[in-house]
């Protein structure tokens, strides 16, 4: 279980993907711990309930208010 990184490597496993070209969503410290162990790059969403800077100690790269929000700033993302 998180933030034990094996549950997103074996889902980049699934996917044919290495962690350097996936993103990792989520809206818990948890999340963001689970993700930057994997080393994949992780995006924070607010709707989760945790505060913006506990998700970018966590390993956050970049924090959105939501999907909408995160989907709606793609092109602006420092992940783009």
């Amino acid at each position: 279980g998180k933030p034990a990184p094996e549950p997103v490597e074996h889902a980049l496993e699934l996917a044919g993907v290495p962690a350097e070209r996936a993103v990792f969503v989520g809206d818990t410290v948890w999340d963001m711990r689970a993700g930057s162990r994997a080393g994949v790059r992780c995006v924070g969403v607010l709707c989760g309930g945790i505060p913006r800077t506990d998700l970018e100690k966590s390993g956050a790269d970049a924090v959105y208010a939501d999907p909408a929000h995160l989907l709606s700033s793609l092109c602006d993302s420092p992940l783009a």
